[in-house]
């Protein structure tokens, strides 16, 4: 199964991080359309207004993850600097996505060693 992290592409990474042990199953990718206003008249006819695309994300969880995992994953955390900067991310279906880290690195220590959390990616529209 593929699966990793590529800064700033697979083709050409300056760094990467593929985890020994990949994310939990289900994998939870939500396709959202936040960017609406709606209003409701006294009648209840509801009305809509898109104000912009949809969203995709990818949030990944991590269970019992490594130091080392843990360490490396910091260190793509604090070279793509949380959400400034765009790279790609491999599903486990070898499929390529360009996102952007867009939740705070806060992984819990479950025991000595071991580590679980969550990192939430947001795909770029084209």
């Amino acid at each position: 199964m593929a699966f990793g992290f590529y800064f700033p592409t697979k083709a050409a990474p300056t760094l990467s991080w593929v985890p020994a042990t990949g994310p939990e199953f289900p994998l939870e990718t939500p396709v959202d359309y936040p960017e609406q206003l709606t209003g409701e008249t006294s009648g209840g006819t509801l009305y809509v207004q898109d104000k912009g695309p949809k969203r995709e994300s990818f949030n990944l969880e991590f269970t019992l993850m490594s130091l080392a995992d843990r360490d490396g994953l910091l260190a793509f955390y604090n070279t793509v600097k949380k959400s400034f900067n765009v790279f790609e991310y491999e599903d486990g279906s070898a499929v390529l996505h360009s996102v952007r880290w867009m939740n705070e690195f806060n992984l819990k220590k479950d025991r000595p060693g071991l580590y679980s959390g969550s990192v939430l990616l947001r795909k770029e529209t084209p």
